[in-house]
Protein backbone atom coordinates (compact mmCIF):
# COMPACT_ATOMS: atom_id res chain seq x y z
CA UNK A 1 0.00 0.00 0.00
CA UNK A 2 1.30 3.39 -0.93
CA UNK A 3 0.82 6.56 1.58
CA UNK A 4 1.29 9.85 -0.02
CA UNK A 5 1.35 13.30 1.75
CA UNK A 6 0.06 16.07 -0.18
CA UNK A 7 1.62 19.18 -0.77
CA UNK A 8 -1.24 21.84 -0.13
CA UNK A 9 -2.98 23.10 2.81
CA UNK A 10 -2.04 22.15 6.49
CA UNK A 11 -2.11 18.70 7.92
CA UNK A 12 -3.36 17.06 11.12
CA UNK A 13 -1.08 16.46 14.00
CA UNK A 14 -0.27 12.87 12.78
CA UNK A 15 2.49 12.07 15.40
CA UNK A 16 -0.72 11.75 18.10
CA UNK A 17 -2.61 9.60 16.07
CA UNK A 18 0.46 7.02 15.36
CA UNK A 19 1.58 7.01 18.83
CA UNK A 20 -1.43 4.24 18.79
CA UNK A 21 0.76 1.60 17.26
CA UNK A 22 2.88 1.72 20.47
CA UNK A 23 -0.22 2.01 22.96
CA UNK A 24 -1.47 -0.85 21.40
CA UNK A 25 1.58 -3.42 22.76
CA UNK A 26 0.45 -2.33 26.34
CA UNK A 27 -2.91 -2.78 25.91
CA UNK A 28 -2.07 -6.06 24.38
CA UNK A 29 0.29 -7.07 27.72
CA UNK A 30 -2.21 -5.65 30.59
CA UNK A 31 -5.82 -6.38 29.41
CA UNK A 32 -5.35 -9.00 26.16
CA UNK A 33 -6.64 -6.36 23.64
CA UNK A 34 -6.84 -7.17 20.13
CA UNK A 35 -7.24 -4.85 16.93
CA UNK A 36 -10.83 -6.01 15.85
CA UNK A 37 -9.28 -5.33 12.36
CA UNK A 38 -11.76 -2.32 12.30
CA UNK A 39 -11.49 1.34 12.37
CA UNK A 40 -13.22 4.13 10.79
CA UNK A 41 -12.77 7.89 10.24
CA UNK A 42 -16.30 10.22 11.18
CA UNK A 43 -17.33 13.26 8.98
CA UNK A 44 -19.77 15.74 9.20
CA UNK A 45 -21.35 16.10 5.33
CA UNK A 46 -20.58 19.52 3.94
CA UNK A 47 -21.31 21.46 0.80
CA UNK A 48 -19.53 22.89 -1.74
CA UNK A 49 -16.31 20.70 -2.73
CA UNK A 50 -16.92 18.46 0.29
CA UNK A 51 -17.56 16.04 -2.68
CA UNK A 52 -14.47 16.14 -4.39
CA UNK A 53 -12.87 15.54 -0.57
CA UNK A 54 -15.03 12.44 -0.77
CA UNK A 55 -14.11 11.00 -4.11
CA UNK A 56 -10.36 11.68 -3.65
CA UNK A 57 -10.64 9.37 -0.06
CA UNK A 58 -12.60 7.02 -1.83
CA UNK A 59 -9.82 6.81 -4.60
CA UNK A 60 -7.17 6.29 -2.12
CA UNK A 61 -8.90 3.41 -0.31
CA UNK A 62 -10.11 1.83 -3.75
CA UNK A 63 -6.19 1.90 -5.04
CA UNK A 64 -5.18 -0.30 -1.46
CA UNK A 65 -4.75 -3.75 -1.61
CA UNK A 66 -4.19 -4.34 1.85
CA UNK A 67 -7.57 -2.15 2.76
CA UNK A 68 -11.30 -3.09 2.37
CA UNK A 69 -13.78 0.10 2.95
CA UNK A 70 -16.91 0.84 2.68
CA UNK A 71 -18.74 4.20 3.57
CA UNK A 72 -21.76 5.02 5.12
CA UNK A 73 -24.05 7.98 6.37
CA UNK A 74 -25.63 7.87 9.74
CA UNK A 75 -28.99 9.16 10.47
CA UNK A 76 -27.06 12.93 11.94
CA UNK A 77 -25.29 13.54 8.66
CA UNK A 78 -22.10 12.09 9.01
CA UNK A 79 -20.19 9.91 6.76
CA UNK A 80 -18.36 7.03 7.97
CA UNK A 81 -15.29 5.38 6.32
CA UNK A 82 -15.19 2.14 7.85
CA UNK A 83 -12.00 0.21 6.89
CA UNK A 84 -11.08 -3.67 7.62
CA UNK A 85 -7.29 -3.93 8.09
CA UNK A 86 -4.98 -6.97 9.40
CA UNK A 87 -2.72 -4.64 10.91
CA UNK A 88 -3.24 -1.58 13.16
CA UNK A 89 -0.89 0.35 11.41
CA UNK A 90 -2.24 0.08 8.40
CA UNK A 91 -5.56 1.27 9.67
CA UNK A 92 -4.29 3.87 10.98
CA UNK A 93 -1.96 5.33 8.24
CA UNK A 94 -4.95 5.07 6.20
CA UNK A 95 -7.36 6.77 8.40
CA UNK A 96 -4.26 9.67 8.53
CA UNK A 97 -4.36 10.13 4.93
CA UNK A 98 -8.24 10.24 4.63
CA UNK A 99 -8.29 12.96 7.47
CA UNK A 100 -5.14 14.90 5.50
CA UNK A 101 -7.56 14.72 2.78
CA UNK A 102 -10.30 16.54 4.25
CA UNK A 103 -8.01 19.20 6.04
CA UNK A 104 -6.42 20.22 2.15
CA UNK A 105 -10.06 20.96 0.83
CA UNK A 106 -10.47 23.13 3.76
CA UNK A 107 -12.96 20.90 6.15
CA UNK A 108 -10.66 20.26 9.04
CA UNK A 109 -13.88 21.19 11.48
CA UNK A 110 -16.12 18.61 9.94
CA UNK A 111 -13.89 15.90 11.08
CA UNK A 112 -15.62 14.38 14.36
CA UNK A 113 -13.12 11.55 14.93
CA UNK A 114 -11.11 8.28 14.08
CA UNK A 115 -12.38 5.52 15.67
CA UNK A 116 -10.52 2.12 16.30
CA UNK A 117 -12.04 -0.89 18.00
CA UNK A 118 -10.62 -3.33 20.09
CA UNK A 119 -11.61 -6.84 22.33
CA UNK A 120 -10.38 -7.27 25.24
CA UNK A 121 -9.52 -10.70 27.22
CA UNK A 122 -9.50 -9.53 30.15
CA UNK A 123 -12.05 -7.15 30.53
CA UNK A 124 -15.50 -6.86 29.64
CA UNK A 125 -15.07 -6.97 26.06
CA UNK A 126 -15.57 -4.22 22.96
CA UNK A 127 -13.56 -0.67 23.63
CA UNK A 128 -13.04 1.47 21.45
CA UNK A 129 -10.31 4.55 21.51
CA UNK A 130 -11.60 7.70 19.95
CA UNK A 131 -9.17 10.23 18.90
CA UNK A 132 -10.17 14.15 18.68
CA UNK A 133 -9.17 15.24 15.22
CA UNK A 134 -10.18 18.69 17.18
CA UNK A 135 -7.88 18.35 19.85
CA UNK A 136 -5.63 15.81 18.79
CA UNK A 137 -5.81 13.65 21.45
CA UNK A 138 -7.39 10.22 22.10
CA UNK A 139 -9.76 8.74 24.93
CA UNK A 140 -11.49 5.51 25.75
CA UNK A 141 -15.04 4.81 24.90
CA UNK A 142 -16.44 1.55 26.72
CA UNK A 143 -20.44 0.84 25.72
CA UNK A 144 -21.80 -1.49 28.28
CA UNK A 145 -24.58 -2.23 25.35
CA UNK A 146 -24.42 -1.41 21.67
CA UNK A 147 -27.97 -0.09 22.12
CA UNK A 148 -26.34 2.89 23.77
CA UNK A 149 -26.65 4.67 26.75
CA UNK A 150 -24.97 2.95 29.46
CA UNK A 151 -20.79 3.23 29.61
CA UNK A 152 -18.30 0.73 31.36
CA UNK A 153 -16.53 3.80 32.87
CA UNK A 154 -14.47 1.43 35.52
CA UNK A 155 -12.84 -0.01 32.08
CA UNK A 156 -12.78 3.61 30.77
CA UNK A 157 -10.54 4.72 33.51
CA UNK A 158 -8.22 1.74 33.43
CA UNK A 159 -7.42 1.85 29.76
CA UNK A 160 -6.81 5.70 30.65
CA UNK A 161 -4.70 4.84 33.23
CA UNK A 162 -2.63 2.62 31.18
CA UNK A 163 -2.09 4.25 28.54
CA UNK A 164 -1.67 7.68 29.67
CA UNK A 165 2.14 7.97 29.33
CA UNK A 166 2.03 6.65 25.62
CA UNK A 167 -0.54 8.74 24.41
CA UNK A 168 -2.04 11.83 24.23
CA UNK A 169 -4.99 11.80 25.87
CA UNK A 170 -8.14 14.13 26.41
CA UNK A 171 -7.89 14.87 30.50
CA UNK A 172 -10.78 16.23 30.78
CA UNK A 173 -13.31 13.50 31.46
CA UNK A 174 -16.30 16.24 30.36
CA UNK A 175 -14.71 15.93 26.48
CA UNK A 176 -15.18 12.09 26.30
CA UNK A 177 -17.83 12.21 24.46
CA UNK A 178 -19.34 8.78 23.27
CA UNK A 179 -20.26 7.94 20.10
CA UNK A 180 -23.36 5.23 20.10
CA UNK A 181 -24.36 3.53 16.59
CA UNK A 182 -20.70 2.63 15.93
CA UNK A 183 -21.25 0.85 12.67
CA UNK A 184 -18.64 -1.52 13.03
Amino acid sequence: MIFRRRARGSRSDGTSLFALTQAYITLDVKLGARFTGNAALCVKEAAGVFNFAVDDARGFLDASNDISHRVERDKYGYIWFILSADMLEGAVAALDAIADTFIEYGFREQILASVFAFNAEKRRGRFYLIYSHRSNRFYPFAPLSSAGGVRDVESELLIYSLVKDELALEHDKAKWYPIWGIPF
